[in-house]
């Protein structure tokens, strides 16, 4: 968790971000060094995988597939109501949102390698050209077609 919230505050760049980065470093190494010296501590337990972190490799290796709140419920024996809340509470955004910011991010390394326009919307998920074209351009401000004209 301290580790997590360091990321958050560099990421934000809040006013004296790096005073609570540089404070959270100290937290940590004390945690660390206090445990290399406690002989009768518990060995630690492997960290079980947060159903976040479940939800993101399985769109990860299947971004190309119909994603659907639902579907990805049933995956991991939840609600659909717990996925939007755990999305909301620790991504800030909604699976939807993350999903297609995903396959956006992903669409852009198609495109740098010469992927076709076509391939990369089904490449990345998206079910037709047009809804591929008009989220790029409402993400990014620029047509797919200007991005690859603008990176050559």
């Amino acid at each position: 968790n301290l580790f997590r919230n360091g990321v958050i505050e560099a990421e934000r760049a809040d006013p004296c971000w790096e005073a609570i980065v540089s404070a959270n470093t100290l937290n940590i190494i004390s945690h660390l060094s206090r445990a290399s010296f406690d002989i009768h501590a518990k060995p630690l337990e492997a960290e079980k995988p947060e159903l976040l972190d479940q939800v993101l490799a399985y769109v990860e290796l299947h971004l190309a597939e119909h994603l659907t709140l639902k579907d990805i419920a049933r995956q991991f024996y939840v609600s659909e109501s717990t996925i939007t809340q755990t999305f909301r509470k620790k991504m800030g955004t909604s699976f939807y949102r993350y999903v297609t910011q995903r396959r956006l991010l992903e669409s852009k390394l198609l495109i740098k390698s010469g992927v076709p326009m076509e391939q990369v919307s089904v490449a990345v998920g998206f079910q037709d050209y047009s809804t591929f074209y008009r989220a790029f351009k409402s993400e990014f401000n620029i047509s797919p077609t200007q991005y690859r004209k603008q990176i050559n």
